[in-house]
């Protein structure tokens, strides 16, 4: 039985390696790579190179053809949907200098509209695959077209045939989509505070109260009063800090082992592949566990091997992939 992941704004993700880039000269690339993108893409093709049965359901396009194939190089099972827009292309300048901090810059096209009919196609996949699913992953943003509540209203058609929900998603979507009760949210720290306590914290995911080595009673205080509004887990992720685990008000930190400078290349795609490498361990339970009221425990031990399969990908110059030589350890 497979676990399903939605991409609502799938396309291209094109990784141009470079020394060190020069802004208002010419530079020249060290190498170039074009690979199936979006989050919830990435989050399926880590599931595959952990070999757990998925798949990903998102849209396609006018340039749908050229996504298909390269999804089939990976052998990664990608089902889209018809749609007449055209699919987007993002750029990652990836500089593997040391001198220039190994500095990471994104261009990100804007998605294209999709069409009513895709957004019933997708409606009618998704509830003819839940029967089978063992789980469902809603992750990244919705292109547009995707009416408002969309996202929620996959995660309530999981929540009535009893599949577990995984949200990665943030703002007024998350909003509307954790009130059906999903299994598990996976966030970054700031997109957190962003969601539910703008009114009363502010900072960025490397700047400000947020991005502290230790995390402040302040915000440990807040985030543990938001969690008991809520029957589901969180898992706050902070970059290269330590990571809150939240549930009904308890709170655990799982540190995060150091990767030296040198040995990251590209951080782009590693909430991806922490959020896969979590689903995979916790699927490897079996199918009796409880999601709602598995031990925390479990979930730190899930974090602990979310975490080496992000510091892989980390590794990697491709978003939402893992090092050859990544040993998995489920």
């Amino acid at each position: 039985m497979p676990a399903i992941t939605i991409c609502l704004s799938p396309g291209f993700q094109r990784s141009v390696i470079i020394d060190t880039l020069t802004l208002g000269e010419v530079n020249r690339l060290a190498n170039v790579f074009v690979d199936v993108a979006g989050k919830g893409v990435n989050v399926c093709r880590v599931l595959h190179r952990l070999s757990i049965p998925a798949f990903c359901l998102a849209q396609g396009g006018s340039n749908a053809d050229e996504l298909m194939s390269l999804a089939q190089v990976e052998g990664m099972d990608l089902r889209l949907m018809p749609s007449t827009g055209r699919l987007r292309t993002c750029t990652s300048i990836v500089e593997t200098s040391m001198a220039a901090g190994r500095r990471v810059t994104e261009l990100v096209e804007p998605s294209s509209p999709v069409d009513e009919s895709c957004v019933d196609a997708m409606t009618g996949a998704v509830r003819a695959l839940l029967p089978t699913a063992t789980a469902l992953v809603i992750a990244g943003s919705m292109a547009p077209g995707y009416p408002s509540g969309y996202q929620a209203r996959l995660a309530s058609m999981a929540r009535e045939r009893e599949v577990p929900v995984l949200l990665d998603i943030q703002g007024a979507a998350l909003e509307e989509t954790i009130t059906s009760r999903p299994a598990l949210v996976k966030v970054n720290l700031a997109e957190f505070v962003a969601t539910f306590l703008a009114d009363r914290l502010s900072g960025g995911e490397h700047s400000g109260v947020l991005a502290e080595p230790v995390l402040s009673s302040t915000v440990a205080n807040a985030v543990a009063e938001v969690s008991r509004r809520y029957v589901t887990s969180f898992v706050l992720t902070r970059g290269a800090q330590s990571i809150v685990l939240a549930r009904q008000g308890e709170l655990r930190i799982v540190q995060v082992p150091l990767l030296a400078a040198d040995e990251t290349v590209n951080t782009i795609g590693c909430g991806d592949a922490f959020l896969a490498g979590m689903l995979a361990k916790l699927l490897a339970a079996g199918n009796s566990l409880a999601w709602e009221s598995m031990p925390l425990d479990a979930l730190e031990r899930a974090i602990g091997f979310a975490i080496a399969c992000a510091q892989s990908n980390a590794r990697t110059a491709r978003p939402g992939f893992l090092e050859d030589s990544f040993a998995s350890s489920i």
